[in-house]
């Protein structure tokens, strides 16, 4: 560190003078003469790194794994993913097609596509955020001005776009969405690498699945509240309540030492950023690419409520497939939820890559079930098992990503592609599934698709799972 750099050079430049008081040559290289002063001074080593206590302490890079943290400790540290899983699960499902249909009556389905693109076109922020992050050398540490920052942005921008729906502000709601979205995933980026820095590696399993937990609890909490009890129009003052409550946890819970040495900000290296190949990334590279396919996998179930009112036996569920489709998905998330806290800690003694395999082929049964079942009370036990797997693959997916990344001093911008790929599989995913589903099932003046389309749709699922 710089501190102790200074005293061994002060030192040998010390002894130097002395010696050259007794007939050292001047010229004498200054290494050379450190390497004759080793004995005097201590090993290299100890010149080179200081030792434990106040100095070594002030003299920190803001990146040394802490002890062994407690179960509560990595709730409280969690507790931004519960806000995360929130905001996504609930937003995209349930509030932006209301404000579409609300504020763009006449063009609702074109305005929707526009309020997703948006939100994709946000995640393009992170690996900026995260490289800034890895560098950043505030007195709060390198992760929480971000976390705090971001999500200080978002709550304001929550109360601006309740503003802007209250008044029909439609283009205004539109921007508004973008800079909001751009704000949680800074503050995201910062929390990811947050737990990175903060947990160590023989408990990453542990912690991400109580990431993964409380992720689908905060989806479970949205889809029950906004599905069912509250309007759309207390959808903001909610997500302001969950920033409120979860960020200050977070905080506290945090441990952050500040970054003593500045590194160089270079935009080569912010381009670079963006960039990941097999060369330069190595094995995480072939996580990035196998996320991807999971969520292109996942991304085969926004045709649920479809398949729900075309295939189903039960007029009931026909006719009602919207609230059988919010039952199937919070039984579905509080299975994976449950599962993800059991299976975090396993993946830490058992290893990660077993888990994975395994969630992975669950789900593909799962696809290859829906196929054959027409009772609704058969896709609920099928619904709980596809979340059960899904459990396992978000307690695993995280830590897999922390323990493969390139470089463990500048874990930010890495682990922010890793947030790109669930988006670049949600976004990919339906371009195959959804012309699939229309070619293979549509029925000429009918809105509804034939079985067959839906057994198209599982059967490239089923690929996306295994890929």
């Amino acid at each position: 560190g710089p501190l102790s750099d200074l005293a061994g050079q002060c030192y040998v430049d010390h002894r130097v003078r002395e010696m050259n008081s007794i007939g050292f040559d001047e010229a004498t290289d200054a290494s050379e003469t450190r390497m004759l002063l080793q004995k005097d001074a201590g090993s290299a080593e100890n010149l080179d790194e200081p030792e434990s206590g106040p100095l070594s302490d002030l003299a920190g890079d803001g990146n040394t794994k802490q002890e062994h943290l407690s179960t509560f400790r990595l709730f409280l540290l969690n507790a931004f993913a519960f806000n995360y899983g929130l905001f996504y699960a609930s937003v995209g499902v349930l509030l932006l097609p209301e404000e579409a249909l609300r504020m763009f009556e006449e063009q609702h389905a074109i305005f929707l596509a526009v309020m997703l693109a948006v939100a994709g076109v946000s995640q393009l922020i992170s690996p900026l955020a995260g490289y800034c992050s890895d560098r950043d050398t505030s007195s709060l540490g390198r992760r929480l001005p971000y976390i705090l920052g971001g999500n200080s942005v978002l709550l304001f921008m929550v109360g601006c776009l309740y503003l802007a729906r209250t008044f029909m502000y439609g283009w205004t709601y539109l921007f508004l969405l973008l800079i909001a979205i751009i704000a949680l995933n800074v503050a995201y980026t910062g929390f990811t690498g947050l737990i990175s820095d903060e947990v160590p590696e023989d408990q990453m399993g542990h912690a991400s699945g109580v990431m993964g937990g409380l992720t689908a609890a905060g989806a479970v909490a949205g889809l029950v509240c906004l599905g069912f009890f509250l309007p759309v129009s207390a959808a903001y003052p909610l997500y302001a309540a969950s920033i409120v409550v979860t960020t200050p946890i977070t905080w506290l819970a945090a441990r952050e030492r500040p970054l003593a040495r500045p590194k160089e900000f270079r935009w080569d290296e912010v381009a670079e950023a963006y960039q990941i190949t097999p060369g330069s990334h190595g094995d995480f590279f072939w996580v990035f690419v196998s996320r991807t396919f999971y969520y292109m996998a996942v991304s085969c179930q926004i045709y649920i409520m479809y398949y729900l009112r075309d295939c189903m036996a039960s007029d009931e569920v026909s006719h009602h497939a919207r609230r059988y489709t919010a039952i199937l998905c919070i039984c579905s998330q509080a299975s994976a939820g449950l599962v993800s806290m059991v299976a975090g800690g396993l993946s830490d003694e058992i290893g990660r890559k077993a888990l994975i395999y395994g969630s992975c082929v669950g789900m593909a049964l799962v696809y290859v079930g829906y196929c054959f079942v027409d009772d609704f009370k058969w896709v609920l036990v099928i619904g709980v098992c596809y979340g059960m797997s899904n459990g396992v693959y978000l307690a695993c997916d995280y830590a897999l990503a922390v323990s493969c990344l390139p470089r463990k001093d500048e874990p930010a911008k890495d682990l922010a592609l890793w947030g790109i790929a669930a988006f670049l599989g949600t976004m990919f995913g339906p371009c195959i599934t959804g012309p699939l589903l229309a070619f293979v099932g549509g029925q000429e003046g009918s809105t509804k698709y034939t079985i067959q389309g839906y057994w198209a749709v599982m059967a490239v699922g089923v690929l996306y799972c295994l890929g």
